[in-house]
């Protein structure tokens, strides 16, 4: 039997209103005896809650993400809400604890004969609890070691299909794929997809990866625009207008002498029009005589002038073409210039269209040779015979680059089917491995699933018996006896039914129909407090969390409450740890003192703590609501003054004005702004009903002849405007809304009506609490 306390609530990931909740570190660590005072909707309740959905394994905490500091036999260690061993010995008595035991017949509620239900010890459940607890301690290490067999075998099959992703984007990084770029787009995810999906999608796998790789991973090629394609003249001009110049006769009277010697009949030519103006031949000297001049005249006439500018014309248009189709042939793209695929119709294409060159060439050669000679003598008239070709074209050429340009178009679709054909290569090659290790996955998964689940099944049924030993049913006289202690009062009574197994209540020899709120909480508080007696809980010493204990109790009865657990909790120290959460302040207030009084008397120490809600930002969100746990002030005198709740409430309010500052958060000011409908509020009821009396009970009212006696509009503005958002029900609206910027100043305006109705009071509780008046009504800067 170990004994264990709760240090410290760390952490809880998600449960209601804690939500990514973390302690802070502000607490101090929990001792044996720990009080906590929080108001309505600060998260007192919720917390106790989440001890008490850890206590019986409830769904709705299986994923809170809780983690708590617990001290177990002076071992510290960390508790989630998955320590099956730990949270049995948690003992919670709230509301819903009050709802699961006071049991009655009628489904109406505690009418007819009042039965209600409470059970009895099982003398056959104690051999059955035992030999729970022996089958639990059997299989918890083989049910722990086959869930670690599990996750050793899941991590090595997620492992590897990280690998495979790994090599995928090692393959694919350079794809214009974007998923296959990083490990942090292409996970074992993408992998465990293709495996568990429809097995047909593997027959695109590549069946040659490197050249699918490579493709996958290649830029498109430039495109290819530098082939020239001249426009060559049609071949009947070349070749009519050759021969027609060919076969051209001339008029003129030739001299025998040149037109047998064109060479020098070219010679004489040129130098005729350096002659014009000379008498004497520039190269012989001789005298040029008229007759000569007339006799040349006659030899070149305008004919043979016409027919040679004719041939030389014709010339430079051969000589053009020849030039342009040589460039063509220069033009064509190698090899290189194209995909390396298409190489083979380019180096076909090339020779189609160079031979078309070579031979359109060799004509344009011959024909240019025949007019330059007909040119130098026209006199002779006749023609060769040529060979006709083809104007050249690029036309083969053209196609296999028309070929590349769709390609270059179709490059990204290409290089994606391949880098998916790349993909599923890569996946397929662990299919058999995938298959064999996920069918051991599962059968390991199957065999710690059947282990947990009887494990699950053991621990609810170990607590349930448990429950059931632990669920004395006091004699009935002393059940009267201890209702009438704690009510004050002594009309219920307790009368066993004839099974033993309930008792009738009755209300002066009556059956007690219709029992209040308040006696059902002191009836089931009393159950509760005899079912974790020493010696009636087996198994570990038990910690005890009571939530709201005087609930819907009448004022009259709670010293009796008060005194009841003090006696049962505090003084008797066989629960490893108490905690008792409540919304009372008057319980708070006794329970501080006798905490204080008994100091270090108090066995295992104790605590003090305020749990309350404030605002939190996360990020650039909008603030929310958080409970925050702070512990109570050490200082005994400060702690003396706060022994009212109207001393409480003036304390509270005048701090977070004096806190305030122009540059405070958002958070900060729906902080100040949350006391306006709870503390701010009780704090001038309060004052208003001492103030004036003849008011109580109105609070609208009250807050009228207040505010008479304030002479600054722009004060009586603010309180006018948190009169009209807070009075118009007796009950404080929480919903109501008051502008964050203007908070403060509202609660300071409340300050200054109180001080103008009662100086000498205000100024009373400035000094009693420590506070500084003139700081108080301070404008900030």
């Amino acid at each position: 039997m170990t004994r264990a306390q709760i240090t410290r609530f760390r952490k809880i990931g998600k449960y209601r209103v804690f939500e990514n909740w973390g302690d802070e570190s502000r607490p101090k660590d929990l001792a044996r005896v720990n009080l906590i005072y929080g108001t309505n909707g600060s998260g007192k309740s919720t917390l106790a809650n989440i001890l008490h959905a850890c206590s019986i394994g409830a769904p709705d905490v299986a994923r809170a993400g809780i983690e708590f500091d617990v001290l177990v036999d002076g071992v510290q260690t960390v508790v989630t809400e998955a320590a099956a061993n730990f949270w049995p010995r948690v003992r919670v008595f709230n509301s819903d604890y009050v709802r699961e035991n006071l049991k009655f017949d009628d489904v109406d509620g505690p009418r007819s004969d009042s039965l209600l239900t409470l059970g009895k010890a099982n003398v056959d459940a104690e051999q059955e609890l035992a030999d729970a607890e022996n089958r639990r301690t059997e299989i918890e290490p083989a049910a722990a070691a086959a869930r670690a067999e599990a996750k050793a075998a899941d991590k090595s099959l997620q492992q590897r299909m990280t690998e495979v992703a790994g090599y995928v984007v090692d393959d694919l990084r350079s794809s214009p794929v974007a998923t296959y770029r990083g490990t942090n787009a292409y996970t074992r995810a993408n992998v465990r997809a293709l495996l568990a999906g429809d097995r047909s999608v593997f027959d695109g796998a590549s069946t040659d990866l490197p050249a699918d790789r490579k493709l996958a991973t290649s830029d498109a090629l430039p495109s290819f625009t530098n082939l020239q394609r001249p426009r060559f003249p049609a071949l009947e001009i070349i070749q009519d207008e050759s021969i027609a110049l060919l076969t051209t006769d001339v008029t003129a009277r030739p001299l025998a002498r040149l037109a047998n010697d064109p060479p020098r009949a070219q010679w004489v030519q040129e130098g005729l029009a350096l002659h014009e103006q000379e008498e004497n031949c520039s190269f012989c000297g001789n005298h040029i005589t008229d007759t000569r001049r007339s006799e040349l005249a006659a030899h070149f006439d305008r004919s043979i002038v016409d027919l040679q500018e004719r041939i030389d014309e014709h010339l430079r248009l051969l000589d053009q073409a020849s030039r342009s189709s040589g460039a063509m042939a220069e033009s064509i793209p190698r090899d290189a210039d194209l995909y390396p695929d298409l190489a083979g119709n380019l180096r076909s294409a090339r020779t189609v269209v160079r031979d078309q060159v070579d031979r359109f060439q060799s004509l344009l050669l011959a024909l240019s040779a025949a007019l330059a000679a007909k040119r130098a003598n026209p006199f002779v008239s006749g023609i060769e015979k040529f060979d006709l070709v083809e104007i050249p074209t690029a036309d083969a050429v053209i196609s296999v680059i028309d070929a590349h340009e769709q390609r270059r178009s179709e490059h990204v679709a290409l290089a994606s089917a391949a880098a998916r054909r790349v993909e599923l290569a890569r996946v397929k090659g662990i299919i058999d491995e995938y298959d064999s290790s996920a069918s051991r996955l599962h059968e390991l998964n199957e065999h710690a699933a059947a282990l947990e689940s009887e494990l699950k099944e053991l621990s609810s049924r170990v607590i349930a018996l448990r429950n059931l030993d632990a669920d004395p049913v006091p004699q009935a006289a002393e059940l009267t006896s201890s209702v009438t202690r704690l009510l004050g009062r002594s009309d219920l009574a307790f009368t066993p039914s004839e099974d033993g197994k309930q008792y009738r209540i009755e209300r002066a020899g009556s059956p007690a129909t219709h029992l209040s709120e308040g006696e059902r909480t002191a009836i089931a508080l009393l159950h509760f407090l005899a079912s974790i007696r020493e010696g009636v809980v087996s198994g570990d010493e038990p910690i005890i969390v009571i939530d709201d204990p005087v609930s819907s109790m009448d004022d009259g009865i709670l010293f009796g409450v008060s005194s009841f657990l003090w006696s049962s909790l505090v003084e008797s120290t066989y629960a490893s740890q108490i905690m008792l959460l409540t919304h009372n302040f008057e319980l708070f207030r006794q329970w501080v003192m006798q905490l204080e009084s008994a100091g270090r008397h108090v066995v295992g120490g104790f605590t003090i703590h305020e749990i309350r809600m404030r605002h939190r930002s996360r990020g650039a969100s909008t603030p929310r609501r958080l409970p925050q746990l702070d512990p109570w002030t050490e200082n005994q005198q400060q702690s003396r003054r706060l022994r009212s709740l109207y001393h409480f409430l003036f304390a509270r309010v005048a701090e977070s004005v004096l806190a305030a500052t122009p540059e405070m958060s958002l958070a900060e000011r729906m902080d100040v702004l949350a006391l306006a409908p709870n503390a701010a509020r009780k704090m001038i009821e309060a004052f208003l009903s001492f103030r004036f009396p003849q008011h109580i009970g109105s609070f609208h009212s009250g807050m009228k002849a207040a505010i008479r006696e304030l002479d600054d509009p722009a004060i009586r503005t603010h309180v006018e405007r948190y009169l009209h958002a807070y009075s118009h029900n007796e009950e404080g609206n929480i919903s109501a809304i008051v502008d964050p910027s203007e908070a403060t100043v509202v609660l300071r305006s409340l300050f200054l009506m109180m001080r103008a109705n009662d100086a000498r009071h205000f100024s009373a509780m400035c000094e009693a609490l420590g506070i500084d008046e003139p700081t108080l009504f301070a404008l900030p800067r």
